[in-house]
């Protein structure tokens, strides 16, 4: 039975982070509704990489630092934090890591949503991949990055996360393909 690379890519990566709540699921056991971002959150997932890509159909682990976030006062639910990360190609293809802002506006019952604006850096080919090597040309070495979380707390220190994030260089160089990753993540708050 045929199944689209962005199903199998996205089954693994719901696997994946099976395996991770279950490892994770006991590290807390208070109410969600004490949930909190503001001193920051370490992260760990998994991502069908490249979508409608040449690199499509492979897998990212990703980890990540949501550092604590920035003292601007009361701002109604909203915080701003610095990040950093990577996301590592589990097949050999292009693999980045990236640093930037992370805004974050956290809801009644701590569902949260994120907005991510940064920078990255990645091993992939910015022209010419060799032929049949299934890489992208992302045109630059160095590119802009962007991605939207939208967040569950599983108690007060740990949550559940779905993310997509793209990579591209914003046509600073030729050509201009971009990476897009669809995953989840799983957090665990200081």
């Amino acid at each position: 039975m045929a199944q689209s690379i962005f199903s199998l890519g996205l089954g693994r990566s719901f696997g994946i982070f099976g395996a991770l709540v279950s490892v994770f699921t006991f590290a807390s056991v208070a109410s969600a509704n004490e949930f909190t971002l503001k001193n920051g959150q370490f992260r760990v997932g998994a991502a069908t990489h490249g979508i409608a890509s040449a690199e499509t159909g492979t897998i990212d682990a990703n980890i990540e630092w949501l550092m604590p976030a920035l003292d601007f006062g009361s701002t109604g639910g909203f915080t701003l934090h610095p990040q950093i990360g990577a996301d590592l190609n589990t097949q050999g293809r292009t693999s980045a890591g990236y640093a930037g802002f992370a805004g974050v506006l956290t809801l009644p019952g701590g569902i949260f949503v994120e907005a991510d604006l940064g920078g990255s850096v990645n091993n992939g080919y910015t022209s010419s991949p060799p032929a049949g090597s299934n890489r992208s040309e992302l045109g630059c070495t160095a590119l802009f990055r962007e991605a939207f979380v939208i967040g569950v707390p599983l108690s007060d220190r740990l949550s559940v996360m779905a993310m997509a994030e793209h990579m591209s260089n914003a046509n600073l160089c030729q050509p201009n393909n971009g990476i897009t990753n669809v995953g989840v993540k799983l957090g665990y708050s200081f």
